[in-house]
């Protein structure tokens, strides 16, 4: 079979595993049976984590863990074939003998104490640096022979230079890839719902706040994808404002961002809802593209953690965090004082001691300060709801 029709399944792949992180491992073992079961390493880490990183191989699992140090510790210190990484296997696939003899690998102590034991030949790999950051590879492949067999030859490297560019390319898409689920995880721990929109008013993207506003069906909904207030009125001023706002985006038109209540059938407090225009549309720009962003919050929603942020940050007590936090769910301050059972001096004096260490002077500069810092981020850990406490009077 042709390099090239080796290749096309191997392109496939390739660029699957780019939007599909674990299917990495399916390249490697694609390219290992192209080279006929040879023993395949592929490590990468994303540019600017030098840390983060994550490794996929065929054949070149030990049954003695501590091998796995073995190898770090190699690859810490330098390879006896390093610099090819740098110089020689850019842009395409090289030979580990163009800069170390294949006659010399068996003296090495890589080889002693890490090809050998893995059955792998005395003799360098074949290599491909995908990307370098700072002077130093940040996404490599080896492909190592196994014991008896001959080294690599330079024809040998005519598949894997087929494979180049759709590895570059790939690997880009992956960093991107790997962005975009790192901003995702952000939006989801904002204690505000966030949906985006497109040109025709339907939701494209949502975050988890913004899903646990529409799982309570109380007020608020999707139908066919679009944002609807059950209530008629306020369902007519919601889509006036939709579209309203994306036709002016579309037309390139400033336009204001708009506010207002969505009632909840509940009786629970409205849903506080702003329609926030993004940037005027590009001339390419399709129909599912976002045009437009759309926020609501739950005013009465508890899931809320701050105790651990209000004491890192301001170094408040935990009897002066449970007073701002009922104060923060819009307790007043009498009632906050009969709930945790102290008298309204001792509050007061909590009170005085909180605006001191927060910097504020009074009550409404506190619940803003809080709400609109660090404190509400959720913490994806927690994904069970905190107990609602009752209000005076059975009100919750």
């Amino acid at each position: 079979m042709s390099s090239s029709a080796r290749a096309l399944p191997l392109i496939a792949q390739i660029y699957d595993a780019a939007l599909s992180p674990s299917r990495w491992q399916d390249v490697v073992m694609g390219l290992s049976e192209a080279y006929d079961g040879a023993a395949i390493g592929f490590a990468f880490q994303l540019p600017g984590f030098p840390v983060q990183g994550a490794f996929f191989e065929h054949g070149m699992r030990h049954p003695d863990p501590r091998y796995l140090d073995v190898f770090v510790e190699h690859h810490r210190r330098g390879l006896p074939w390093a610099i090819g990484y740098v110089e020689n296997f850019v842009g395409r696939f090289g030979l580990a003998s163009e800069v170390f003899p294949d006659e010399d690998v068996a003296s090495t102590d890589y080889y002693r104490e890490w090809m050998q034991p893995l059955g792998f030949a005395a003799c360098g790999p074949m290599g491909h640096t995908i990307a370098i950051e700072d002077g130093h590879p940040v996404a490599v492949i080896a492909v190592f022979k196994l014991a008896g067999e001959s080294p690599w030859r330079p024809e040998d490297c005519e598949l894997g230079d087929l494979l180049v560019p759709h590895f570059a390319r790939a690997y880009a898409l992956h960093q991107r890839f790997s962005e975009m689920s790192a901003l995702a995880e952000a939006l989801d721990r904002l204690p505000t719902g966030v949906m985006l929109l497109d040109a025709r008013g339907q939701v494209v993207v949502r975050n988890r706040s913004a899903d646990r506003i529409l799982e309570l069906s109380d007020g608020l909904q999707l139908e066919s994808g679009i944002p609807r207030a059950m209530r008629a009125a306020d369902n007519a001023t919601l889509q006036q404002m939709i579209r309203g706002a994306l036709d002016a985006t579309m037309a390139g038109a400033e336009v204001e961002s708009q506010v207002m209540a969505v009632t909840r059938p509940s009786g629970r407090r409205a849903f506080p809802l702003m329609l926030t225009p993004l940037l005027s549309a590009a001339p390419e720009h399709t129909l599912h593209d976002a045009v437009a962003v759309l926020y609501v919050s739950d005013v009465e929603d508890q899931t809320l953690q701050r105790s651990e942020p209000l004491r890192k940050l301001y170094g408040l007590t935990q009897a002066e965090v449970e007073l701002v936090e009922l104060l923060c769910d819009g307790w007043s301050l009498e009632e906050s004082a009969g709930h945790r059972g102290v008298t309204m001096n001792t509050a007061r004096s909590q009170l005085k001691q909180i605006f001191f260490k927060t910097g504020t002077s009074r009550q409404s500069e506190l619940v803003r300060l809080v709400l609109a810092g660090i404190a509400p981020i959720r913490d994806p850990r927690r994904s069970r709801p905190e107990k609602r406490r009752a209000r005076p009077g059975g009100e919750r």
